[in-house]
């Protein structure tokens, strides 16, 4: 059983990068014909991104179809916590931990998302989306996740920030 996982999980990573790479060629080659050049290191970074991302919805068993589907008619299966600070201890930590790359990322890549509030506030439905799909599949959704998530890509944010001054950019 536990090599079946490492094959499945190998596919899944695969099925990540595959587009991502796929997605990097095309791009590289549409503005090689517009007389443009991507640097391989920004495309690097969004693959980065890509397979980040798909690290985050791994980790935290966001809902899927497969779990709505398998719960009908009952779809909504996990708890709800509403209650602020209830669960503090090394998760929160985690889940700070887990949305910096997030906030630093972001801006990064894509300059439209270069201020704090568009950077935080994309931090913030991202953490909202994986919290209530996390109804579908027996996990609890909880507020200080959404809150230590948030507080996560505003670190994250910060640093890039702090980053970019240093670096000069």
């Amino acid at each position: 059983m536990g090599r079946f996982i490492e094959i499945f999980s190998l596919y899944e990573l695969a099925c990540v990068l595959l587009p991502c790479l796929l997605y990097a060629a095309c791009r590289r080659a549409k503005e090689r014909r517009a007389g443009r050049r991507i640097p391989g290191v920004y495309l690097g970074w969004i693959c980065a991104f890509w397979v980040y991302l798909w690290m985050v919805f791994n980790v935290t068993g966001v809902g899927t179809l497969e779990d709505i589907m398998r719960n009908m008619p009952d779809v909504i299966m996990g708890g709800v916590n509403l209650v602020p600070f209830d669960s503090l201890g090394i998760g929160l930590a985690l889940n700070v931990v887990m949305f910096m790359p997030f906030g630093f990322l972001l801006p990064l890549i894509f300059k439209d998302s270069r201020s704090f509030w568009k950077t935080v506030s994309a931090g913030a439905v991202l953490s909202l989306t994986i919290e209530l799909s996390q109804l579908l599949n027996y996990r609890t959704t909880d507020v200080d996740d959404l809150m230590a998530n948030t507080c996560g890509a505003c670190i994250g944010y910060l640093v890039w920030h702090a980053f970019t001054k240093i670096a000069g950019e």
